[in-house]
C-alpha cells in the first residue's frame, strides 16, 4: 500500500489509523513468529458510513500481559476473505486500552465489505460486516434500527438478539443497513437493587476504583469507565450487533453522569464541577464508541483532545466538555441526512433547583413555572416578573437576569439550523438523545382543585422549553420540512407531532418525533409505579388500576387522554368513558405511548414516505437461550410534507396486540 500523508498522519498516534483500500494491490504482511498471541474479547465494530470509507474497531488485548501489540487488519468484499482489498499492519498499547480505530477509505459507495483483525499465532478477532454509504445522488430507501438506553444490570439484551433473528430473516430490501443508537451505552451507577426492591438480573464487577454509596456504586475515573464498556461489551448479543452493522452513535447522560449538564454532576443537592471525571468518560468513549469525527470536513466534530484542566473553574469546565466534540451530520443517498447532536456538554443548567415543587407543595412544576424559569431575562417580552407564581408569590424568580435555558448552546444551535436549512435531502433525520414529544399532565382539569398543568420532569427538552419552541419556529419560519427526531432516553415508546408550546402559540406541527423505549433499562412504568405504591394513594390512580391481580398501567392513558380520564377510568373500570374526556389538551400531537416497554424501533424512509415500527419485547429481566418473543409492534406511517405544509402522522396500527388503553374498549 502506498504511504501517504493521511497514512503518515495516522500512524503518529497509537490507535487511529487512517488506510486506503486498493483492489489488487494488497500487501501480503506477516506477523513475526516471536511477537504475542492475542485475545478480542470486545469483539469488533464499524461506524459512520461514508460513500467511500468507513470507521473499523477493535480492541487486541496481549493474552501475557502489557506491553506494545501488533496486528492485521483485512478488508474484503468476500464473507471468506477470498478477494482480499486492503491487508494493513496495525498497533496498539495502554494508552488506549488496547482499542484501535481505523478509517478505510478508497471504498465502493453502497456495497457490503467484510473485515478482521489478525494477531500472532493463530489468534484472531470475529469477523465483521460493515456498508458503505449510497452515493449522495443515489435514490434508495434507507432501512434502519434506533435503539437507546442498555443498562447491562437491569435487563438482558433479548432486544439485540430478537432484531439480529429478524433481519438475518428479512428480504435484502427491507434488511437493516445501519443502528442509531441514541445514548446511555453503558451506566456510570451500578445499583445494588432495583427501583422495585429486587435484585438485579446481572451485576457489573467491582470498579478499578468508583464510588461506594449505601445503594449503588459509580464510576469516577478513567479506568472505571473503561471497566464498563469492556463489561458490557461481553454481552455476545451486543457484540454481535455490533459485528453486523454499522453504528451511528451519540451520548446521552449515563455515560458519564445521570441528568449531567457539561461538566458537571448532580447526585446531590447541588451541581458538583468534575472536569477530570468528564475528560475521563469523553476518553472512554472515544475508545470504545467507534465513530468518524475528525475526518468529517467543515464540521465542528473532533477526536478527543485532552486538556490539562487548569485554571479557574469555568476554564476547567470547558475544556474538559471540549476535549470531545460528537455533534456531526452524515449523509445517506439523495433521500436522508443524518444530523446528529450533543444535548448535554453545552447544556444550561436547570432552570429550577431540584426538590422546589415539593417544598412548596406542589406535585410538580408547573408549565408556567418552568416557562418563566427557563425564558430567563427574555421572557415575556423582556420583562421577567421578579417572582415565581409559587404559594403565596414570594419565591425569587432565580433567573430574572439569565439568557434563556439551552440544550445546544447557541453554537451547536446555529451550527443545526445552518445544517437544516442547507439540506437537499427528503428526510432530515435528527439523532437527538433526548425526547422532545410534550411529557405535561393536565392537572387543571380535575375539578374543585387549583392545580395547574404540570411537567413530569424538567431533565429533557420538556425542561427547555424556550429553546424547543425557537426551533419549531424557524423550522416553520425557513419553510423546512422532512424533520424528524428519533430519540431515546425515557425507557418508553412515544410518537407525536411537534409544534411549537409557547403561551398563545397557534403554529401547525413543523416535525415529528419518536422516542424508542430502552433496550433493557427499567421501563418508565416500573419506575413511576413503585413510586406510587411508596406511600402515594392519591397519585396512584394516575399511575396503575389492579384488576384481577395485574397492574393496568394506566399512566399511558394520563399521558394520552389526560388526568381526569385516569382518573374515571380507575374508579369505574370503563375505559371507553374515559376516552371521552380526551385526548389531553396539554400534550398537543401526542399519537402514542407505551410507558411499559423495553425494546426498539425499525424506520424505513422512501422517496415521499417513512415508515417507523416500535416494537415492544417480553420481559427483559428474564435470561434466555433464543431471542425471546415480540409482545407487539405499533406502526406508523408519515408522508412526506412540503413547504407550507403540516406533518400527518399516520398511526398507530398494531401487530400482535396491543398495548393499554389502545384495546378494544370495555363499555
Amino acid at each position: 500500500m502506498p504511504i501517504t500523508r493521511r497514512t503518515m498522519l495516522g500512524l503518529m498516534s497509537s490507535s487511529s489509523f487512517f488506510l486506503t483500500a486498493s483492489p489488487g494491490v494488497a500487501a501480503q504482511l506477516k506477523l513475526a513468529d516471536d511477537l504475542p498471541a492475542l485475545k478480542f474479547p470486545q469483539g469488533v465494530a464499524s461506524a459512520d458510513p461514508q460513500p467511500d470509507a468507513v470507521m473499523l474497531w477493535t480492541r487486541a488485548e496481549p493474552a501475557d500481559g502489557a506491553g506494545s501489540v501488533k496486528f492485521l487488519l483485512q478488508v474484503s468484499t468476500a464473507p471468506d476473505f477470498s478477494d482480499i482489498l486492503l491487508e494493513s499492519l496495525l498497533s496498539t498499547d495502554q494508552s488506549s486500552d488496547y482499542t484501535v480505530r481505523a478509517y478505510v477509505d478508497g471504498l465502493t459507495a453502497d456495497t457490503a465489505y467484510f473485515y478482521r483483525f489478525l494477531g500472532p499465532g493463530d489468534s484472531q478477532s470475529r469477523p465483521g460486516r460493515t456498508r458503505t454509504a449510497p452515493a449522495p445522488d443515489q435514490e434508495q430507501r434507507v432501512c434502519l434500527a434506533f435503539a437507546s438506553c442498555q443498562s447491562f444490570e437491569q435487563g438482558y439484551y433479548g432486544s439485540w438478539a430478537r432484531m439480529l433473528e429478524d433481519d438475518s430473516a428479512a428480504e435484502d430490501a427491507d434488511k437493516i443497513q445501519f443502528v442509531l443508537f441514541l445514548g446511555d451505552f453503558i451506566y456510570e451507577r451500578s445499583w445494588n437493587k432495583g427501583f422495585d426492591d429486587k435484585p438485579q438480573p446481572r451485576y457489573v464487577p467491582e470498579f478499578p476504583l468508583g464510588v461506594k454509596t449505601a445503594e449503588n456504586r459509580h464510576a469516577v475515573s478513567l479506568s472505571d469507565y473503561r471497566h464498563l464498556y469492556k463489561t458490557y461489551l461481553t454481552d455476545p448479543w451486543l457484540q454481535t450487533a455490533r459485528a453486523r452493522w454499522p453504528f451511528i452513535s451519540i451520548w446521552d447522560d449515563h455515560e458519564f453522569c445521570n441528568d449531567n449538564f457539561q461538566s458537571y454532576s448532580t447526585y446531590g443537592e447541588e451541581p458538583t464541577l468534575e472536569p477530570r471525571r468528564k475528560q475521563s468518560a469523553n476518553q472512554a468513549w472515544f475508545e470504545y464508541i467507534p465513530s468518524v469525527l475528525q475526518q468529517l470536513n467543515n464540521q465542528p466534530a473532533h477526536d478527543f483532545q485532552p486538556a490539562d484542566l487548569t485554571g479557574t473553574d469555568a476554564q476547567a469546565n470547558s475544556s474538559a466538555r471540549d476535549s470531545l466534540c460528537i455533534y456531526r451530520k452524515l449523509g445517506w443517498g439523495k433521500f436522508l441526512d443524518v444530523v446528529l447532536t450533543d444535548s448535554r456538554s453545552y447544556r444550561s443548567p436547570p432552570c429550577l433547583p431540584d426538590g422546589l415543587a415539593d417544598a412548596l407543595g406542589l406535585p410538580m412544576n408547573t408549565v408556567t413555572r418552568v416557562d418563566i424559569a427557563d425564558g430567563g431575562r427574555d421572557y415575556n417580552g423582556g420583562n421577567p416578573p421578579e417572582v415565581l407564581p409559587y404559594g403565596d408569590n414570594s419565591t425569587p424568580n432565580p433567573n430574572r437576569n439569565r439568557a434563556p435555558g439551552t440544550c445546544l448552546g447557541d453554537t451547536q444551535r446555529g451550527w443545526f439550523l445552518d445544517t437544516l436549512r442547507s439540506s437537499e435531502a427528503h428526510w432530515k433525520l435528527w439523532g437527538n438523545s433526548l425526547p422532545l414529544i410534550p411529557m405535561r399532565l393536565d392537572l387543571s382539569s380535575l375539578p374543585f382543585t387549583d392545580y395547574e398543568d404540570s411537567i413530569l420532569t424538567i431533565d429533557p427538552w420538556a425542561g427547555y422549553p424556550s429553546e424547543r419552541n425557537l426551533l419549531m419556529d424557524e423550522l416553520t419560519k425557513s419553510g423546512i420540512t422532512g424533520v424528524v427526531s428519533l430519540s431515546g432516553d425515557h425507557h418508553m415508546h412515544g410518537a407525536g407531532t411537534l409544534r411549537s408550546m409557547a403561551p398563545h402559540a397557534t403554529t401547525e406541527p413543523a416535525a415529528v418525533d419518536f422516542s424508542c423505549a430502552g433496550i433493557s433499562s427499567t421501563p418508565f412504568f416500573d419506575n413511576i409505579a413503585a413510586i406510587a405504591r411508596k406511600g402515594s394513594p392519591s397519585f396512584q390512580p394516575l399511575v396503575y388500576k389492579k384488576l384481577e391481580g395485574a397492574e393496568i398501567p394506566v399512566w399511558n392513558m394520563t399521558m394520552l387522554h389526560g388526568v381526569l380520564a385516569s382518573y374515571v377510568y380507575s374508579n369505574t373500570g370503563f375505559d371507553a368513558i374515559a376516552r371521552w374526556l380526551g385526548p389531553s389538551q396539554c400534550n398537543p400531537g401526542l399519537k402514542y405511548v407505551d410507558t411499559t416497554a423495553n425494546g426498539y424501533g425499525l424506520a424505513q424512509f422512501g422517496a415521499n414516505e417513512l415508515r417507523i415500527q416500535m416494537i415492544t419485547m417480553e420481559d427483559t429481566r428474564i435470561a434466555f437461550d433464543t431471542p425471546p418473543e415480540i409482545k407487539h409492534i405499533a406502526k406508523f406511517r408519515l408522508p412526506r410534507w412540503r413547504p407550507g405544509e403540516s406533518p400527518n402522522l399516520k398511526g398507530p396500527e398494531f401487530e400482535k396486540g396491543q398495548p393499554f388503553p389502545f384495546q378494544q374498549s370495555s363499555v
